[in-house]
């Protein structure tokens, strides 16, 4: 039988709200190719997201905001370059398989 601390650990894993904010940001068809994209290579510029999915820097910076807001990126500045990688976090870690990425 679980414990009230391991019932209270599942739910607070489980809840599945960070899930649905990753689905919901995913529907969008660039949203998702950016998460494919940056599932398959460590990290990418927002101009070269831009140039592969042949959008503008300006609309490539919303999708990836959409997609950081969501918890699902991390952005590092180098000099006037932005980068952008998947986090670590285990759900958003748990979505690659599930999309057949890398």
């Amino acid at each position: 039988m679980l414990t009230d601390k391991q019932i209270t650990n599942i739910r607070e894993a489980f809840n599945g709200t960070d899930q649905r904010v990753i689905l919901k940001a995913l529907g969008d068809t660039n949203r998702y190719r950016i998460f494919e994209m940056l599932g398959k290579l460590p990290r990418l510029a927002v101009s070269d997201i831009a140039k592969v999915l042949k959008i503008s820097v300006l609309l490539a910076s919303q999708h990836l905001k959409i997609l950081e807001q969501g918890k699902m990126l991390e952005k590092e500045e180098q000099g006037q370059k932005i980068y952008y990688k998947l986090k670590a976090d285990r759900i958003v870690q748990s979505f690659i398989p599930v999309l057949k990425i890398k």
